[in-house]
């Protein structure tokens, strides 16, 4: 029976806990990279910098900023943790940006940092790495005050293309998938990397899948994927390719190719394995895999997913429903990217 439960909050601390927490670190002998942005959005720029903060340091520290000029002058709606305006997209809550990026295998701790104590409060931090990209247009006072305090900066390219307001513009103007690098993803998995994962089935059991498209990684997206795992020991998610994507959702879907969304899956704490799959249903490939448990994610009326159920029970699994959390969907992201054309 597995142990591991998955859950962000753990890697959410406050200021006035950092020195313990970096005391602690520098106690065991790690070293310490901080990547700072509005994480707005999970994108490549955002995964490329935590990337490479893990391959610089034992640790990983993302510090979000809390607000921007335009997200301060912006009238929040009336649902806690909705999304506000923002520069003609959304600005997610800072709570909800904080658990987003603690979602994040590589990320040790989420916080913020307010502007007006930046410089006392990013000093229990040192030493510290600062991963960063400088042709960001508006840093912000905590990358400022960051770049000053930090031992060792690492200053990255910028991703042509895939800044928050590019992908805005590219959905608008419906070129896309977003052209993504090949340089910023992993390889795409392989007949031969499923066999090698499903043969290490014995010692990692119950096998937990769920299938869905993941096109913009949001909230909605990580409780349910953190909710799949803490059932079983491993997570496969199964993932539509683009021209699935297409089918299912219309023209201009998916945002991200297939490789991008495979590599941000393969980013988050409660995912072992993100796998591509073709067609109208997941039914082939579940049938190779023989899941233990097979997760949906909402309410899903008998006769939608019937055909599934017959499939998982045929060799003793069972299919299970999880709710998803009202308010965060992938068409809502792209609806508060589009609706706005400033």
């Amino acid at each position: 029976m597995h142990s591991q439960t998955y859950t962000s909050t753990l890697k959410i601390i406050p200021t006035d806990q950092w020195k313990t927490w970096r005391k602690d670190i520098a106690d065991a002998g790690g070293t310490l990279a901080v990547v700072t942005g509005t994480f707005a959005l999970l994108h490549p720029g955002n995964l490329a910098a935590i990337r490479e903060a893990a391959r610089s340091s034992s640790h990983v520290c993302v510090i979000i900023h809390p607000d921007t000029p335009a997200l301060a002058s912006a009238k929040p709606t009336a649902e806690p943790g909705s999304p506000v305006a923002y520069q003609g997209t959304a600005m997610p809550s800072l709570a909800v940006r904080l658990e987003m990026a603690a979602n994040l295998r590589a990320v040790s701790l989420a916080t913020t940092c307010l502007a007006d104590n930046a410089n006392a409060v990013l000093a229990r931090l040192r030493p510290f790495t600062l991963v960063d990209c400088r042709m960001q247009q508006s840093p912000g006072i905590v990358t400022t005050v960051a770049r000053k305090l930090a031992d060792h900066i690492v200053d990255l390219p910028p991703i042509a293309g895939c800044w928050t307001a590019e992908i805005q513009k590219a959905i608008q103007d419906g070129r896309t998938p977003v052209s993504v690098p090949d340089a910023v993803m992993a390889p795409q998995p392989n007949s031969h990397d499923l066999d090698q994962f499903l043969d290490t089935g014995a010692s990692g059991s119950p096998l937990i899948t769920v299938n869905g498209c993941f096109d913009v990684l949001h909230l909605g997206h990580m409780r349910l994927l953190t909710q799949a795992r803490n059932l079983g020991a491993r997570l496969l998610v199964l993932v539509n390719d683009d021209n699935s994507v297409r089918t299912y959702k219309g023209a201009g879907r998916p945002i991200f190719p297939i490789r991008f969304r495979l590599h941000a899956l393969n980013a988050l704490d409660a995912v072992t394995m993100a796998y591509p799959f073709a067609g109208d249903n997941p039914l082939p490939l579940l049938a190779k895999i023989r899941p233990d448990i097979h997760v949906k994610g909402g309410s899903f009326e008998e006769a939608r997913v019937s055909a599934e159920r017959r499939l998982v029970e045929s060799w003793g699994g069972r299919l299970e429903t999880i709710p998803l959390i009202a308010g965060f969907s992938t068409s809502n992201v792209i609806s508060q990217m589009t609706d706005d054309r400033r």
